[in-house]
Order: structure tokens, then sequence, then C-alpha cells
């Protein structure tokens, strides 16, 4: 798996930031609420965007 994260880099910190994204516009949304609550959207993109930076890094 890490192979292929050396081809792209940038992958998870992408799928990070689109997670996020989806998670702003579903608030504003009523028949997508349920992926607000909580904010475990918003909080796995946040952790993925981060963890993408740190593998980008050593790879």
């Amino acid at each position: 798996m890490l192979d292929k994260l050396a081809l792209i880099k940038g992958l998870p910190v992408i799928i990070g930031l689109i997670l996020v994204i989806i998670s702003f516009i579903a608030q504003f949304v009523p028949f997508l609420s349920f992926l607000v609550v909580g904010q475990w959207l918003l909080h796995l993109g946040v952790i993925i965007g981060l963890g993408g930076i740190l593998f980008s890094d050593t790879l």
C-alpha cells in the first residue's frame, strides 16, 4: 500500500480535504444531516489529511 502512496503523494491529503468539504456542505443539506452528527466526517478528514502529510514526507 505504501508503494502506491509513493506514486501519488498528495492523495491522502486530497481525500482528507474532500471529506472536510463534504462535512461542511452536509451541514446545510437536511437529508445529509446524519453525516454531521458528532462531526465524525470532519474529524476523519482531518486525521487522514494530517496522516497524508506525515506519510508524504517520509516517502
